[in-house]
């Protein structure tokens, strides 16, 4: 980003070139023609004054000939050398190097010769559309340039700079491609600087004049100061004191900036610029077509950046290589949904008001909230377009006219194609008398199923009919959905403080391969000062104003202005922004859980409290506290011993969602504490409240807290109220969370967050306790040969280094959690208990599904995945239930609900929106740390200009774009324009560095169905295993005689690298289910189509059957391993290629047969071997026939699923029972040994663990005659008697401690 920033000023002003043509002569073909013939002869500036006498004494003779920018005798232009580019009808490009010398109207005209080369010598045509750049005369094979004490001045009316690009003494020979190509580049630049064409505008973004000459002197003196050596070269940091002038600070790198100028002086550059009137050209460009950066003085006080949003949107429509992929509308695709725009959320439940309003058909705009006429005569309103099978529906309320005029049946929805549609409100409004119908402005009512009688229309004016009709005057209008981010992340290199809070957004509208890209994302604000909420409000300003006026935009597709309003479809972010985002007290409250009314008990209310929304949780029904030392974002410190805390019950957890949380009902709470507020001593009251709810507002609690100081120290009720009164007065008008202005609903618009629920959350609890509680130093080392023995064929991950997974356990990433969850049971299965592995492969097996890109059948995928996290959920409880103090295991359960509403899980996964943090972070150490906001924000909107220039993408000069906006009818479609050939050259050539900055790589070829050979010489059919096994397909006596070659290896129909031996899912037949075999032979027949495409003919593949294996240990306790097992039958089929659907993993099965870590392999070191060696795991018997398949492998998870054997049903009252008895006993063992030993127990495995090793032993539970369980005497803490309490209900245990309240469990 930084490169490319240094770099910007240079790469796209070659482009802006117009296109002009060329006419042949053959005068200039005459050798012997005396220059004295020309315009460019005898003066300063002729060509006889140079040397030279005759047409033919000119170098590169005869590409010559008259040029445009040549007005007469003796013209400053004599001499120079431009490349002329013509595109045959083919698209194909030839360039040829003319050098000026005698003038031309009104465009160039060379020589016949030279002009038939350029058109492939198509002279007739007669004039010819060409592309022509100047470039340096040294390409035209001249020598010397004209005298440089007659040279006229060159000074840049755009910029003020005097930058003239080549010296005139210098001696110059032929010069070498990259001469060549960094001549073209320099002095195209200096073009684009001398043209009037474009004008500067200020830095706030407005227009400005061009620089004066007072101002070129300035830049000048300023380069003489930087450049005097007595001064220093680099720039002090900070060493501004005036605001205005520390505001001006740029943040460049020097080294980066000067090695680029260093590059241009030693290819030929003469009076390179300094820094300064770098930063003047810079300006210059980013009032052209930048983004301009906002300041803002947030509520609380602080001021921070914000770039601007309706400029990022407005580059995002004109770019082509983001608006072809943009989707305005949602699409109905029955039960497959892969999209966001295919899920219920925007397709069925979006506030109508926030779609894209109408369509258009015919040059007729349907508009939403309008009475629309249909061919079979009824009318009714639009209130929701969508896309089905590439045809617009929408959903309407039927009309009924009366005497009154028309009544809206809200109650009556229909189902409309826009076959059906007949008249838009204006052709109705024309033609309503033709149909004996009223006026369709005349709405007299509205019928509801809210009750009876009619209510008032209120969705529109009628008489003037949707509002975007009349502020879009014409034009269509679209709607821009949002995922919106918000994240904090340090600004250090360390990692470490300076938190910078930062939101991001990207297009809800791209395809998920595009919107992952960190192209596609886009920074607005970030600040190490302001919190997330004050500078949301900066955001909200911004978004509201775009949705109230619209953005005028350029659509690059419909080459039309069109207007555009961007509202946000979600909020994303990990837990606790969420938390703070729809004003939540947090998860480690007592309503822990933002999106329902899940609730924990404190021990002080009693068991019988009638509490709010008790149908939704029950009182009496706590999870033990046994807390754990492993790190997360929701972990909370110990209740003191005064009180203690319990949260939701791990049964409540397992079986039910809470009782939804509305905006409503919290924004009504929110209103109610700050009337709490209002009135004296309400602190501690208020306080209560928050916590009785749930509910907390940090940015109302910044003015609540205003309220409540402004009456300390006061001794008098009188003074108090009058102090109260005069802060009440000062409070702004509308103190809440801007979170509530976007009209979404942030409880259940915040959608669970998978990365830190599942990878940060569970994966990382389990794998911490593993490493650190639960096995010895000798069984880490056994885990590290075996992660590093592991085949990973098929996971798309490279060789997995033990090491670092087990001794950093403590330090690893999402990346890593992500390879530890789908591996994790083949490597642990003998070092961990029943319950614990159970536990294990209950997760490894739900993280593929959850990561599931693409759902084919959406009801038959919710249920699997509700079932799949109720499995996993019991399976841990089976372990300990105390891991369930983590509030992730209950955050889990809302995720079906979201997938539903905005599509498969990984769509609003933040792993793209986490490794941005990277860039924003880099900006920060970049900078000199005085005004982070400004200096980060304004480095995103460079690189926003670059990115839309480089793309191609479309503006206009700043003086016709301020007129564009006020109207867009005043400014020709004509004349918005893009980077010419020359700059989008730099993009497009091959390897192009700046691509690969800015991920506009071209997609790489597809290697699909590409094999590679084994280096064996061809042979005949019978002779290859194909021949072998299968000597019947080969149907003719011709075929069979031909030659064979085998191959190692071929890319499959996804680009999976397929090898010898490798194990695939493949589609033989559509109407059949798919199958798994192992490839062994890979044929191509010598000379066939696809052997000169280097694809195969077909493929050799052995059947696999799969069933599920049983092991019998040697204590001869059955334990299920979950994983189908692989056994290769005799059975054979050669398939096309095609039919292989991807590439599955397999793992040899270690537990069955007892492999040991008795293997050698070299260790190598600098990539060579060396004498040293390291263990590895020696597998016992044939590879082939011990097999299981890999139901934890997540690429290509969708093809799995078949095979997935499914688990017997859990008796999850006996799970639960047996859960709470054991932690019972556990809290007693932990409460025992804190009393011997004065420490507290840190993890679940170890409380296990010290429980195992106590005397009090394993609680057995017994039948009671209510039907629910007792617990052994020495299980219980019982009363005074010391016996078993008896359940209060059935399914219930009840235990006492001393001094404490009883505690049920159901």
């Amino acid at each position: 980003m930084k490169l490319i920033a240094a770099l910007s000023s240079l790469f796209f002003m070659p482009a802006l070139v117009a296109a002009i043509s060329v006419s042949s002569d053959a005068v200039y073909d005459n050798a012997g023609q005396s220059l004295a013939s020309v315009a460019c002869s005898d003066g300063s500036f002729g060509m006889l004054t140079r040397g030279f006498t005759t047409f033919n004494s000119l170098p590169k003779f005869p590409h010559i000939g008259g040029a445009p920018s040549i007005k007469g005798y003796n013209s400053p232009d004599c001499g120079s050398c431009w490349n002329l580019t013509y595109t045959n009808a083919a698209g194909i490009p030839k360039t040829i190097s003319i050098l000026a010398i005698d003038l031309a109207t009104p465009d160039f005209n060379i020589a016949q010769s030279a002009f038939s080369e350029l058109t492939g010598g198509n002279v007739a045509s007669g004039r010819v559309p060409i592309v022509a750049v100047k470039v340096a005369p040294s390409v035209c094979g001249l020598v010397s340039a004209a005298p440089s004490s007659t040279t006229s001045s060159t000074v840049s009316p755009l910029t003020g700079i005097d930058w003239n690009l080549f010296n005139d003494d210098e001696i110059m020979s032929d010069p070498s491609p990259i001469d060549f190509a960094s001549a073209q580049i320099c002095q195209a630049t200096l073009d684009f600087l001398n043209s009037n064409d474009e004008s500067d505008g200020s830095d706030d973004g407005g227009g400005s004049p061009p620089l004066s000459e007072s101002s070129d002197e300035q830049a000048n003196s300023d380069t003489e100061q930087v450049d005097n050596e007595s001064l220093p070269r680099k720039r002090m940091r900070g060493i501004h004191t005036d605001p205005a002038e520390a505001r001006k600070w740029y943040p460049w790198i020097d080294k980066i900036l000067d090695l680029f100028l260093w590059l241009l002086r030693i290819n030929g550059v003469n009076d390179v610029p300094s820094i300064k009137a770098m930063q003047g050209i810079n300006k210059a460009l980013q009032n052209l077509c930048g983004i301009e950066t906002k300041e803002y003085k947030g509520k609380l006080g602080n001021v921070y950046f914000v770039n601007s949003l309706s400029q990022i949107l407005a580059q995002e429509m004109s770019n082509p290589q983001v608006r072809p992929f943009l989707h305005f509308y949602p699409e109905d695709t029955g039960k497959s949904i892969s999209e966001t725009y295919q899920a219920s959320g925007w397709l069925r439940e979006i506030n109508p008001e926030d779609g894209t309003p109408m369509i258009r058909l015919n040059n007729n705009d349907f508009f939403i909230f309008e009475p629309t006429m249909l061919i079979d005569g009824r009318c009714c309103i639009p209130i929701r377009w969508f896309l089905r099978e590439g045809v617009f529906y929408a959903k309407a309320w039927l009309m009924e006219d009366t005497p009154s005029g028309w009544v809206v049946s809200e109650d009556r929805e229909i189902e409309i194609t826009q076959s059906q549609l007949l008249k838009n409100f204006i052709q109705l409004s024309k033609d309503h008398l033709l149909y004996n119908l009223s006026h369709p402005s005349r709405i007299f009512g509205v019928r509801s199923n809210s009750g009876p009688g009619l209510s008032k229309w209120t969705r529109t004016d009628p008489t003037i009919g949707n509002r975007w009709r009349v502020l879009a005057k014409g034009h269509r209008v679209y709607s821009l959905p949002l995922w919106m981010y918000c994240d904090d992340t340090s600004g250090n290199q360390s990692k470490k403080w300076n938190k910078h809070n930062s939101y991001l957004f990207i297009l809800a509208g791209l395809p998920r391969e595009k919107s992952s890209q960190e192209y596609n994302i886009h920074f607005l604000c970030t600040s190490n000062i302001a919190p997330p909420l004050e500078m949301l409000d900066g955001v909200v300003d911004q978004l509201q104003l775009a949705q109230k006026h619209g953005i005028w935009v350029w659509d690059c597709i419909h080459k039309e202005a069109v207007m555009i309003f961007p509202p946000v479809f979600a909020l994303l972010g990990d837990n606790p922004m969420h938390s703070e985002f729809a004003c939540h007290i947090g998860m480690q409250g007592k309503y822990f859980c933002r999106i329902c009314w899940a609730k924990g008990v404190d021990s002080q209310e009693c068991p019988h409290k009638n509490l709010p929304h008790d149908s939704c949780a029950r009182p009496n029904s706590p999870t033990l506290s046994i807390h754990s030392d492993v790190d997360s974002e929701d972990t909370f410190t110990r209740p003191s011993h005064k009180r203690r805390r319990y949260k939701e019950s791990m049964e409540s957890m397992l079986r039910r969602i809470g009782k939804p949380r509305r905006k409503k009902e919290t924004m009504a709470t929110l209103d109610s504490f700050l009337e709490q507020a209002k009135m004296i001593g309400t602190k501690s009251k208020l306080r209560a409240a928050k916590t009785e709810t749930g509910i907390k507002d940090v940015f109302q609690d910044f003015f609540i807290e205003k309220l409540f100081k402004s009456y300390k120290g006061k001794v008098s009720t009188q003074a108090k109220e009058e102090a109260l009164k005069a802060a009440v007065d000062k409070l702004p008008g509308d103190i809440k969370s801007p979170v509530w202005k976007l009209g979404l609903d942030p409880h259940q618009d915040t959608p669970v967050e998978i990365l830190h629920v599942v990878l940060l959350g569970f994966v990382k609890y389990f794998w911490r306790d593993l490493v650190q509680n639960q096995v010895t130093p000798a069984k880490k080392q056994t885990l590290i040969i075996r992660l590093n023995s592991l085949s990973v064929a098929g996971l798309g991950v490279p060789t997995l280094n033990g090491s670092t997974l087990v001794n950093y356990a403590g330090s690893l990433t999402g990346r890593d959690f992500r390879i530890i969850a789908q591996v994790a049971p083949f490597v642990i299965y003998d070092m961990v208990s029943q319950e614990v592995y159970d536990a294990w492969v209950s997760l490894s097996t739900l993280v593929p599904v959850i990561w599931q890109p693409a759902i084919s059948n959406i009801d038959e995928y919710l249920p699997r995945l509700e079932a799949d996290i109720k499995y996993f959920l019991l399976k841990t409880a089976t372990w300990t239930c105390a891991w369930f103090n983590k509030t992730k295991f209950h955050i889990i359960l809302h995720l079906p609900e979201h997938v539903r509403r905005f599509g498969p899980a990984i769509l609003f996964a933040t792993e793209s929106f986490e490794s941005f943090n990277a860039i924003i972070r880099a900006k920060s150490i970049h900078s000199n740390h005085q005004a982070p906001s400004h200096d980060i924000a304004r480095g995103f909107a460079q690189g926003n200009r670059i990115r839309h220039l480089l793309s191609g993408g479309f503006f206009l000069p700043q003086e016709l774009y301020q007129s564009w906006k006020k109207d867009p009818t005043n400014v020709a479609n004509s004349e918005w324009r893009t980077a010419g050939p020359g700059g989008l050259h730099l993009i497009d050539a091959p390897d192009s560095t700046p691509a690969s900055y800015l991920g506009l790589q071209k997609p790489a070829a597809s290697k699909a169905g590409s094999c590679k050979s084994n280096g064996t010489d061809p042979q005949p059919f019978h002779r290859t295993l194909c021949g072998q096994k299968l000597p019947n397909i080969v149907l003719n006596t011709a075929a069979s005689q031909q030659l064979y070659v085998t191959n190692s290896q071929v890319y499959l129909r996804n680009e999976d690298l397929c090898t010898i031996g490798q194990f695939v899912i493949a589609q033989i037949h559509p109407s059949q289910p798919p199958l798994i075999g192992c490839v062994r032979e890979i044929l191509q027949q010598v000379g066939s189509p696809n052997h000169l495409q280097n694809r195969p003919d077909g493929i050799l593949i052995q059947t696999a059957l799969h069933q599920p294996p049983s092991h019998i240990l040697p204590a001869g306790q059955l334990q299920p391993v979950f994983m189908p097992r692989l056994i290769l039958q005799q059975e054979w089929s050669f398939i096309p290629w095609s039919c292989l659907l991807c590439t599955v993993n397999t793992q040899h099965d270690c537990q069955r047969h007892g492999c040991q870590a008795n293997g050698l392999q070299y260790i190598y070191q600098e990539r060579i071997q060396t004498d040293q060696t390291k263990a590895t795991i020696l597998h016992q018997n044939s590879l082939d026939d011990m097999l299981l398949l890999n139901m934890c492998q997540m690429r290509d998870a969708a093809h799995l699923q078949s095979f997935r054997l499914h688990s017997a049903p859990l008796n999850e009252d006996a799970i639960i029972q047996r859960s709470v008895a054991q932690a019972i006993v556990q809290r007693k063992a932990g409460e025992a040994s804190q009393s011997s030993t004065s420490k507290p127990t840190k993890t679940p495995t170890a409380a296990l663990r010290q429980h195992a090793q106590s005397p009090l032993g394993t609680p057995t539970l017994a039948a009671t005659p209510s039907g629910g369980v007792s617990l052994p005497q020495h299980a219980s803490a019982g009363t005074s008697s010391g016996g078993v309490s008896s359940p209060r209900r059935s399914r219930q245990a009840s235990v006492v401690y001393p001094g404490q309240i009883t505690l049920d469990f159901r």
